[in-house]
């Protein structure tokens, strides 16, 4: 057995053994000179911690040094420490540990400079809050598969594995690729179908962060990937380590628009080479997201179901033991009768009520149709479902003898319901391409669903006439449907069981992906002049990955950030619009508070939070230099500490008390309403307190973004001024260097597309983001003249996006388009926005 002195000479190397040939002592080390009991980091933490060997001990894996510690040797822990702390590569071929993992995954160590391993021995052994190299090592599951360097890479990603519908294709994708490439997965997270995956890939690994975890996955396949396939939105954050790495990928979307978080489709849409979907129905929804970042459908992106529909048929044999078995398991004689099936979890989305609400209907017209669901989570103490669906259940009798509904666990059952069904019903309100119904129609039955609730209402699915569509959530004409579809036919077994592996979905995917790549004609290099970050930190260290982004975004052509200025004086010259003909993008300057061309104005601040205010009267020259400041909020407390903030800077201001309602821009139109506060002041600001998650201790810096641009400095004011006081002009804002689509606001155009000129734009490339603006008072009153005054205003809360206050924010170069108005943008390129 080697010797601690043999094995610290032999794995620090001669140059490190040279300056310090004990590693018990170490020459850098500065302890307290009259103790002088402690000669290294080790000895002084341990006896201050003596629980570090614990912790030690398990991230040891170097087979020598792992020996010497088992054989007692008193040393082995202290030269396992000295090791680890070398850092690369020295600690990762030594202990399940990275000095530099630990730091990028933990960016709050790093900010505190504090030791790595120590904290990690301290006080992450304890708490158990910070992952470590050894988690990451746990979270490696190696396959059957050999890894071939020889071979072509592909990285499947699955946000989890689950038995769902979304990881099941993504095994049916692994399964293929693994016939023709070295086929890896990462996960956010292990599950069942852990065991399914390993007979067809190289290695499984679970990431929790896949940005800073990736690189140090300690598998070489996962340093040799040559393309990838995210499988589901839900795994967006691989996009991060891709883009990073350079590595173009194909997004497998199942997901409508209408139930996906806005990031995600932002996020997919912009850095995807290429988006795949089941089903025209599904990317439909998808068309208004498209048009928000630029992304060209026609060229980047594609169609592929993710299966064959394959109608089989379930001979009279088996479809009678399949009878006879449910019988005796439901106890209830299912020989005759017209048997309907339902699968999936239980859930709103899947409408499972609805399928209950059916056999309701059928009941009191066949008495010999029974339904039964198969899946998992009936819970009657989910206060949100689960609780009404008990009680609907109990109501019509669910899984009475002699009744005609039931429910079964998700199972081996499984496909013994689907021999036994006569018919399915599809009762989900969204579910864009659910496997049951591809098992359902192999195994011999028919299927009902609703028109506009799924991919299956596709002209390509609906040819099939064994899929029927009827009325979105109308179970009447559903029933009416099933109970008119045939029962199943006698005859031979065929195709009912599972098919065998078919290459034809990985190939199509990863052929559609190569040859979008092939097409690609435009590249862009270096750096964009606005560094505002999408994908990662404001960072120095990020630099070099904010640069790959913008290069792969606006290589396709896409915005989520402007390039420059010049990008968005193009964008707004090329459009072509009503919207955009007067708008134009001008640069910031500060004037000062005696010039005399400013203009007279006033101010209104919304405050529901006052605690800023006060700083923001002393910080402002605007504020002393107008003539009405005008604070309006929902309590006469807060009314008071607006009054006192503005006394101590000298100021006199006026106060109105408005419900909590409509955010920050409800309580300003109000102020233009019949008999409003506003008067016959023309030249008004629009400020608020915003709080944002983007605080730090110098204050919200977005808020300081938009105060800055509209108002200028302590000294002087900003030249957003001289522009609204230019004829012609109606509004003016801060340039905002992020490209902020309709987004949510999509789905409310329509209602107000009368009263403009002409169609809207695809997306509205600028308009005030953040709602803090200069504007005239005719301006405002046509913005609440829109919807009335009487308009019924959703209350508090409301959502993040979508609302009519949303939508307001991107209608004001709208509304002073249509008084032949223009829109002025200021951008202020020193100004920091993040």
């Amino acid at each position: 057995m080697k010797s601690a002195d043999q094995l610290w000479r032999e794995i620090a190397g001669p140059e490190r053994t040279n300056k310090r040939p004990d590693f018990r002592v170490d020459p850098d080390f500065r302890a307290d000179p009259s103790d002088r009991s402690h000669r290294s980091r080790y000895s002084e933490l341990r006896e201050k911690a003596p629980h570090i060997d614990a912790g030690l001990a398990a991230l040891i894996i170097h087979p020598d040094l792992k020996a010497l510690f088992e054989a007692g040797d008193p040393d082995a822990l202290h030269l396992a420490f000295e090791l680890i702390q070398l850092g690369a590569p020295v600690d990762v071929t030594v202990a399940d540990f990275s000095m530099q993992a630990y730091l990028d995954w933990h960016p709050d160590i790093a900010r505190a400079r504090m030791n790595p391993l120590m904290h990690y021995l301290r006080y992450a052994t304890i708490e158990g809050r910070h992952r470590a190299l050894a988690d990451l090592r746990k979270g490696l599951h190696l396959g059957a598969q050999p890894f071939l360097p020889e071979r072509e890479t592909v990285l499947i990603c699955v946000h989890e594995l689950s038995r769902t519908g979304a990881p099941v294709v993504g095994l049916d994708l692994a399964r293929q690729a693994s016939l023709s490439c070295n086929t890896i997965v990462a996960t956010h997270q292990a599950g069942p179908l852990l065991d399914a995956f390993l007979p067809h890939c190289c290695a499984v690994q679970v990431l929790k962060n896949p940005l800073r975890e990736l690189p140090y996955v300690p598998f070489p396949a996962f340093r040799q990937i040559d393309r990838a396939i995210l499988n589901s939105v839900e795994s967006v954050l691989f996009v991060h380590p891709l883009v990073a790495a350079n590595i173009p990928f194909a997004a497998y979307i199942h997901e409508y628009a209408d139930n996906t978080d806005a990031w995600k489709m932002a996020c997919m849409t912009t850095f995807a080479d290429l988006l795949v979907f089941g089903s025209d129905h599904v990317r439909d929804t998808w068309r208004g997201r498209f048009d928000d970042v630029g992304f060209d459908a026609r060229t980047d992106s594609t169609i592929i179901p993710q299966q064959a529909l394959v109608e089989g048929n379930v001979g009279a044999a088996r479809r009678t033991a399949a009878r006879q078995e449910l019988s005796r398991v439901l106890k209830r004689d299912l020989t005759d009768v017209r048997l309907i099936c339902g699968a999936g979890k239980i859930q709103i989305r899947k409408g499972t009520d609805i399928f209950v609400q059916a056999a309701q209907i059928a009941a009191g017209i066949d008495p010999d149709a029974v339904f039964v669901w198969i899946g998992d989570g009936q819970n009657h103490q989910d206060p949100h479902f689960g609780v009404y669906l008990d009680v609907q259940m109990r109501q019509v009798g669910a899984g009475r003898p002699g009744g005609n509904l039931f429910f079964l666990p998700a199972g081996p059952l499984y496909p013994v319901l689907l021999d036994a069904a006569d018919a399915m019903f599809l009762s989900s309100r969204l579910d864009p391409l659910p496997n049951v119904v591809f098992d359902a129609l192999r195994h011999g039955a028919s299927v009902v669903c609703f028109d506009g609730a799924t991919g299956f209402s596709d002209a390509r699915y609906c040819a099939s006439p064994r899929i029927r569509c009827t009325p979105y959530l109308d179970p009447a004409a559903a029933v009416r449907a099933l109970l008119e579809l045939p029962r199943k036919a006698d005859g031979p077994d065929v195709a009912a069981e599972d098919p065998a592996p078919d290459p034809s979905l990985f190939l199509r995917l990863d052929r559609a992906l190569r040859d979008r790549l092939a097409r690609q004609r435009s590249f862009v290099l270096g750096a964009s002049a606005i560094d505002s970050p999408l994908l990662f930190t404001t960072s120095e260290a990020d630099r070099p990955l904010r640069r790959r982004e913008r290069e792969k975004m606006l290589g396709y052509g896409r915005r989520l950030l402007w390039r420059d200025i010049e990008d968005a004086r193009a964008a707004v010259a090329a459009s072509g619009s009503w919207m955009h003909r007067r708008m134009r993008v001008e640069t910031y300057a500060e004037v000062p508070a005696d010039d005399p061309r400013l203009p007279r104005f006033s101010i209104h601040v919304h405050a529901y939070h006052t605690d800023d205010l006060g700083a923001d009267f002393r910080d402002f020259a605007a504020f002393a230099r107008a003539d009405r400041i005008v604070v309006t909020t929902d309590a006469p407390a807060k009314a008071a500490q607006a009054r006192e903030a503005a006394a101590a800077q000298g100021l006199r201001i006026e106060t109105l008390l408005m419900p909590n309602q409509g955010r920050d821009i409800l309580p300003f139109l109000r102020l233009f309403g019949d008999g409003g506060a506003a008067g016959g002041d023309g030249i008004w600001c629009h400020l608020h307190q915003k709080k944002s998650l983007q605080t730090t201790d110098r204050g919200d810096v977005w808020k300081r973004f938009l105060h800055r641009i509209c108002l200028g400095s302590e000294r002087a004011l900003s030249s957003a001024l001289l522009h609204i006081a230019e004829p012609g002009t109606g509004l003016v804002a801060p340039f905002d260097p992020y490209v902020v689509g309709w987004n949510d606001s999509h789905r409310s155009l329509g209602r107000i597309a009368d009263a403009f000129p002409g169609p809207f734009p695809p997306a509205p490339l600028l308009f005030p983001v953040g709602n803090m603006f200069w504007t005239h008072a005719a301006v405002a009153r046509e913005m609440l003249a829109l919807f009335g005054e009487d308009h019924p205003w959703p209350n508090e809360p409301i959502p993040t996006d979508g609302t009519e206050f949303h939508l307001i924010e991107r209608l004001w170069p709208a509304i002073a388009a249509r008084m032949n108005l223009a829109s002025v943008f200021l951008h202020k390129p020193d100004e920091a926005r993040n």
